[in-house]
């Protein structure tokens, strides 16, 4: 997928480092000669009065505000249940410091559906609650609560959580930087995926990294702008250049287009590999909690014979004879991952193709702003925006897991990402169409909606 780098969406690193040494700041944005902030004091609701108002369906707005990691799933420590309590909104107060006005900030609630309408429950850690309360009450929100004893008391209540079916195949920084820092044991491939970044992996990497251009698994069909898979054969040999054995526990990461990642990881499962994963937020993500990066070059050791001999996992992908198929079908949805002005023919998101439209039949489940970003499927410091609202925006579509449900935008890096959310999940009937909208348009006996 050739581009040129695009503005990306601005995260401010420092005060994201800043938030997470200190705990959290007070979220406001004061002008000089201002009066400090009060002090409110702290209500709190027991995790048997929070299960009441569940039960009788009393109205209220739950959140869970820490690392999305945990609210994924990752354990916590012993005598907590993992994932978080249903129905509640992932809402990492820190983010707040991301954003350069009150305005702004107010409209992250909003956007995130915490409103003054009903009484908000926070959970989390205490020097991350607590201030989070004080900027909640501060900004006029009446009923403000903490959960007396978070998950813990949650969970020695015996109540149940929810968590994401394959929260570990995203894993988080600490995560990766135990296994890199492990002495014993096989350590992980790690791969910084780009298209023509060799530059800012050789700024500095994550120790141990290896860098894979997407020009290596994806092919330059005699100059036409489709950029599909590499044949199988290459492909499997790639892997093998890149010492990838169908156990290898492979995990990738992006510099900053996050979709690049997901774009290997398709490739890597495609093919067969049982354990990859993808680092959330990327290197960005890891440079924010204070981790180190590495300028040393580090090169792949080959395996000795490949190891995959033709993918195993091929139903991952498919091409425009499957694609027709399944329009065809009762209850199969092939979905766009691209803008509504891409989706609807005002413009096309590349500078180097110019059709602009959708496979009739489809259904849009827009990406962006362009063609370079997920902002739709993202959260504000380039993490993956919470499965849970993914999979509520997905239902109102009618995309539920169980369809036939094939991915596709103009090239596959945008649906590729979207795919890797729905694996997440656990849904099992999914596929990435590889040709995408500029495959099917380049055939001029394709019909297309403009």
């Amino acid at each position: 997928m050739p581009f040129k780098k695009p503005a990306t969406q601005t995260v401010f690193t420092l005060a994201l480092c800043v938030s997470i040494l200190v705990g959290v700041t007070i979220y406001q944005h004061q002008q000089k000669d201002t009066p400090a902030p009060v002090d409110y004091p702290i209500a709190e609701i027991s995790a048997q009065q929070l299960q009441r108002w569940k039960q009788q369906n009393l109205p209220h707005q739950l959140i869970d505000a820490r690392p999305d990691h945990f609210y994924n799933g990752w354990p916590v420590g012993e005598g907590i249940k993992q994932g978080h309590i249903n129905g509640a909104i992932s809402f990492q107060p820190n983010w707040l410091d991301l954003l350069d006005s009150p305005e702004k900030q107010r409209q992250l609630l909003k956007d995130k559906g915490i409103t003054q309408d009903s009484p908000v429950v926070i959970y989390g850690n205490n020097h991350t609650v607590q201030p989070f309360y004080q900027y909640l009450k501060q900004q006029g929100f009446a009923k403000v609560f903490l959960l007396s004893g978070g998950m813990k008391a949650w969970s020695e209540s015996g109540y149940k959580t929810r968590q994401l079916p394959l929260y570990e195949k995203l894993v988080h920084p600490q995560w990766l930087f135990e296994q890199t820092a492990a002495k014993t044991g096989v350590k992980p491939i790690i791969i910084e995926v780009g298209y023509d970044e060799q530059s800012a992996y050789k700024d500095g990497h994550i120790p141990g990294a290896v860098y894979l251009d997407t020009q290596k698994i994806e092919w330059d069909q005699g100059g036409t702008p489709s950029w599909n898979y590499i044949p199988d054969k290459k492909l499997l040999q790639v892997l093998s250049n890149y010492g990838i054995a169908k156990d290898t526990t492979v995990i990738v990461y992006a510099d900053k287009l996050a979709m690049a990642a997901y774009r290997a990881a398709i490739a890597l499962m495609y093919a067969g590999v049982t354990n990859v994963r993808v680092l959330n937020g990327g290197k960005k993500a890891w440079s924010s909690q204070g981790f180190d990066l590495q300028t040393e070059v580090n090169k792949p050791e080959p395996l000795s014979k490949p190891s995959l001999t033709s993918p195993t996992n091929k139903k991952l992908v498919i091409n425009i004879p499957e694609a027709k198929t399944l329009l065809e079908k009762n209850d199969s949805v092939l979905a766009s991952i691209m803008t509504r002005a891409e989706f609807n023919g005002e413009k096309s998101g590349y500078l180097y193709y110019q059709k602009a439209g959708h496979i009739p039949g489809s259904t849009l489940l827009e990406s962006g702003n362009t063609a370079y970003d997920m902002d739709n499927y993202q959260d504000i410091d380039g993490t993956m925006r919470s499965w849970t609202e993914i999979e509520t925006i997905w239902a109102n579509k009618a995309i539920t897991p169980d369809k036939d449900i094939s991915f596709y935008c103009g090239t596959g890096w945008r649906a590729s990402e979207a795919l890797f959310a729905a694996y997440l999940m656990g849904w099992e009937k999914i596929s990435l169409f590889d040709d995408g909208w500029t495959g099917w348009s380049l055939d001029s006996n394709n019909p297309v909606s403009e």
